[in-house]
């Protein structure tokens, strides 16, 4: 990939433009036109659209992301995917973000980000995808009919339960009472029934287990007990009784297997043994039992398929072999058996279909043939069988319908018409509608229900009717309830002289419940991950005792070094190990770079639009803001925006910015900017690059603020 060779082969930064020039051109649209559209992580579960993500963080300030780096070739280096992560977080404004949590060689991050560094995100050319976080986790877990799946944080698959069909993909037929190993680099599992998918970081598809109705689609009907490779190019993945969708990374929609009452939604109820294209402008997909579920990326579900309950949501309980649509401002589904639940932007949950075990949550067993309103502030869905399980945006993790094995986990095996409270602090939850999966926010994972093939994992076949800890999933041990993490760091100025010093301001909270010391909080600024504390270039800060919930910023003064692209990581209660013993988000990078003499570096800071949303065929103004963060005065040059023209070579406005001294800002308005038709758009801001799609220096002289134009 380009960016790879701009890794590769270092120029200086006037040398790099022409690279970057066509590295835009090819990948900046496609970001931004799948952030626009809500572009997804990989998974089984839907993941938040864009107008989700913004929903979240304006209601809150604040909203937690997965981003899946883009790999800079089909199989990446460590270090590219390194360079990649420090290319992403060198974009985004200090203070905009925290909690950054990799694992090592992954190609996916967690951070929190407030509404610029959102923004920023979902228009980074170094983002291949971004998603809720909950949503994130939910695809990382896959109960299905009697086995269970689940990923750890270094992408290896892990398998146990039932395997008569060679579900668990071990190449045997024998079940597992304790998860087994099955792949590496996997980004997303589906299961359902007695047959598995796993979506890898790669994009490539690949399946496993009973393939009687073609439900594999490897264009036979035999079984196979070791993944075979489908697909390329996949996104995202779910599993039917015996169907199965994909989505392409192009917004595409791909249906095979059984085909009874038009599931696959291609018009027809002719089994497919091999992936048929079903929709386009897709942005997530789940599967019931016998019907299926689609997220456009203008928010509006789809749904098909049996309808005899009125699963499908239409009002009628008329079989649909295409797709119909069914509600608007969708962020997330879920469907199993007979009933469906869509969480919408706003965290309202909504149910219907068939509802004899109080699997709705309205309080009643009356069958339900449109959506009603059940919950709010809810982040995530999993319907089971005749049950149903949700968590809120607090981490708690709610369930109701029938208990008959200990589904719901509420240590009894009385159903409930209406939700009960089973576990706090949830990241992840699955159910097969006979056992339940769910991990917490420490990285330990839980099962309950049925187990007579062992797919609780706790080595034993024994029912049980609370959660369990599922054998090699224990998460990090807890050792105070004092938690400190670092949350930010700011970097003065942020493109340091070769040779010379530059001050960073890092901030530690205790996130935990009780005061504690932090200890020391060590920095490193361009080290390997495999230094110890005594590399040159590191430092420790010596921190006070912190409150629970209270925050601490110290600074320090560093050594600028060599010139060239550089990460500097501050961790904190680390035991001066680079390898946390503690969670992951104890630690912050911040990328920047050295240069061998004083410049003048310019970026777009913030748009401010007015109105915040312009009507269909007027106009509105928008007020962008210029910095010279560099460390000499400078000629700023031209300020150039492009509103939602991705194809248009042109400028619809520029103006001329003038010299700014080092730290100085300038603010322009830009007014008369076109709406046109109604949509969500994005709006782009470059500077210092007279006017062309190329930058002269770095990804971070610009800025897209999406926008919604309405009728």
């Amino acid at each position: 990939m380009i960016f790879g060779l701009l890794r590769r082969h270092p120029k200086p930064r006037g040398q790099r433009a022409a690279l970057f020039a066509l590295s835009l051109i090819l990948t900046l649209s496609l970001a931004l036109d799948q952030a626009a559209a809500g572009s997804t992580a990989p998974g089984t579960a839907v993941v938040g659209t864009a107008d989700a993500l913004r929903a979240q963080v304006a209601a809150a300030g604040w909203v937690t992301v997965r981003v899946e780096l883009r790999a800079p070739a089909a199989v990446a280096a460590a270090d590219d995917l390194e360079q990649t992560m420090q290319d992403l977080l060198f974009t985004l404004p200090a203070g905009s973000y925290d909690g950054v949590a990799r694992a090592a060689g992954s190609a996916s991050l967690t951070l929190r980000v407030d509404t610029t560094g959102l923004d920023v995100l979902l228009g980074s050319p170094w983002a291949a995808s971004v998603a809720v976080a909950d949503d994130a986790e939910m695809q990382r877990l896959a109960a299905g009919g009697f086995h269970s799946l689940a990923i750890k944080t270094d992408g290896s698959l892990w398998a146990w339960g039932a395997n008569g069909a060679g579900q668990l993909g071990d190449g045997t037929t024998t079940g597992r009472l304790t998860p087994i190993q099955i792949l590496t680099g996997v980004a997303a599992v589906a299961a359902r029934a007695d047959h598995t998918l796993a979506l890898k970081t790669d994009g490539s598809l690949w399946a496993w287990g009973a393939n009687g109705f073609g439900q594999l689609g490897d264009g036979t009907t035999t079984g196979r007990s070791t993944p075979i490779q489908i697909l390329t190019g996949v996104a995202a993945v779910s599993a039917g009784s015996g169907h199965t969708l994909a989505l392409k990374t192009d917004g595409s929609l791909w249906a095979w297997g059984g085909n009874g009452f038009g599931v696959l939604g291609d018009g027809t109820t002719t089994n497919r043994y091999t992936p048929v294209q079903v929709l386009t402008g897709v942005a997530a997909v789940a599967a019931g039992g016998s019907h299926t579920l689609a997220l456009k990326t203008d928010g509006s579900l789809w749904a098909w398929g049996v309808n005899w309950s009125g699963q499908v949501g239409d009002g009628t309980t008329t079989d649909r072999s295409r797709p119909v649509q069914v509600l608007t401002g969708v962020a997330a589904m879920s469907g199993d058996g007979a009933h469906t639940l869509a969480i919408k932007t706003d965290g309202s949950l909504w149910a219907w279909g068939y509802n004899e075990y109080g699997q709705l949550g309205d309080g009643t067993t009356t069958t339900r043939l449109t959506p009603i309103q059940v919950l709010t502030g809810v982040a995530a869905v999993s319907a089971g069988r005749y049950m149903t399980l949700a968590i809120k945006t607090d981490g708690s993790l709610w369930a109701w319908g029938q208990n008959t094995v200990g589904q719901l986990g509420d240590g009894t095996t009385n159903g409930h018409l209406t939700p009960v409270l089973v576990l706090a602090g949830v990241a992840a939850v699955s159910t097969s509608g006979f056992h339940t999966l769910a991990r917490k926010t420490d990285g330990s994972l839980w099962a309950w229900g049925f187990s007579a093939h062992g797919q609780l994992g706790d080595g034993t076949t024994s029912r049980h009717l609370s959660p369990v800890p599922v054998v090699g999933f224990a998460g990090p041990p807890t050792t105070s309830d004092a938690d400190f993490i670092v949350t930010n760091v700011a970097l003065n100025p942020s493109a340091p002289l070769v040779g010379g010093t530059f001050y960073a301001a890092i901030t530690v909270k205790n996130r935990g419940t009780e005061a504690g010391s932090p200890g020391l909080l060590r920095v490193w600024t361009n080290q390997p991950a495999t230094q110890d504390c005594d590399a040159p270039g590191d430092a420790e800060i010596s921190l006070a005792s912190l409150a629970a919930g209270a925050n601490q910023t110290v600074g320090i003064r560093l050594p600028a070094g060599t010139a060239g692209r550089k990460t500097l990581r501050a961790f904190i209660d680390s035991q001066c190990l680079t390898t946390e013993p503690n969670e992951t988000n104890n630690q912050s990078s911040q990328g920047y770079r050295v240069f061998a003499q004083p410049i003048a570096d310019f970026m777009v800071t913030t748009i401010a639009l007015a109105p915040n949303r312009p009507t269909a065929g007027g106009t509105f103004s928008a007020a962008v803001t210029v910095k010279n963060r560099g460390t000499a005065a400078g000629e700023a040059g031209t300020l150039a925006l492009w509103v939602d023209q991705p194809g248009v070579p042109a400028c619809d406005a520029a103006v001329a910015v003038g010299p700014l001294a080092a730290g100085a800002s300038r603010t322009l308005t830009l007014d008369g900017l076109p709406a046109g038709a109604a949509a969500v758009k994005s709006l782009r801001a470059f500077i210092d690059h007279t006017c062309v799609r190329a930058e002269a220096y770095d990804g971070n002289n610009q800025r897209v603020k999406p926008y919604t134009v309405v009728p």
